[in-house]
């Protein structure tokens, strides 16, 4: 993870304000804070800007602690423990591993499962395969059916109400798949990037208001 910021020093006598989106930040926690999901942590120097950056959605820091090892060394420095290791763990496969269910639909999250963290893969190839192979669920330790067999009926008849989550998805499928973006350029990309450039690009071809809506259109990419 990096957190790229100016080093400037704010002026004497002014305390420096620091605010970061939260939707980065999930979006980083999603994808395990790999190094190519980057936080940006924003300072400023005045209540004017603090005020755009609150009226903007972005959040502040409740904690922010400095440490002074110049003077004080390490030894005060807060230490984080390793979780202990699981020797009872199953030998098996991974559940990233783990192929998609068979059959029809029968059943569904309420709520879409995080992007999985473990295995390898960029940030686009995770979301492909969600839309076209399988949903890994790593809080429910539990492989579902790929989300473009996700429809409507299916999803109303098992109870998923998560919408908000399902959209961000498919507007990062459709930034991975039309094709107006170069596989260099998409195994760099940040969830938050896809899911923009998704939004963009099928506005600029369906406009604001029109096209099949982001499910058929992702269905349109995979089964062209």
């Amino acid at each position: 993870m990096s957190i790229p910021f100016d080093q400037q020093q704010p002026a004497a006598g002014v305390a420096a304000r620091y605010f970061f989106d939260p939707e980065e930040l999930r979006a980083a926690a999603e994808a395990g804070f790999e190094a190519f999901m980057p936080i940006t942590l924003h300072m400023v120097d005045s209540d004017e800007g603090a005020r755009h950056f609150i009226n903007a959605g972005y959040k502040e820091p409740t904690n922010l602690q400095q440490h002074n090892t110049r003077e004080s060394g390490l030894s005060n420095l807060p230490s984080r423990t390793a979780p202990p290791s699981d020797d009872t763990a199953s030998t098996g496969p991974a559940l990233h591993d783990l192929p998609a269910p068979t059959g029809d639909v029968n059943g569904l999250p309420s709520g879409m499962p995080p992007i999985r963290v473990n295995g390898t893969g960029s940030i686009a190839a995770r979301v492909v395969e969600i839309f076209e192979e399988k949903v890994v669920d790593e809080v429910n330790n539990k492989v579902w059916h790929p989300l473009h067999l996700w429809d409507e009926d299916i999803r109303a008849r098992y109870g998923y109400t998560d919408s908000a989550n399902l959209t961000t998805r498919l507007n990062a499928y459709y930034a991975a798949k039309c094709g107006e973006i170069d596989s260099d350029a998409l195994v760099r990309m940040t969830f938050t990037e896809l899911k923009k450039e998704g939004r963009k690009y099928y506005t600029e071809k369906y406009g604001v208001r029109g096209g099949p809506g982001y499910f058929k259109a992702c269905n349109d990419l995979l089964f062209r």
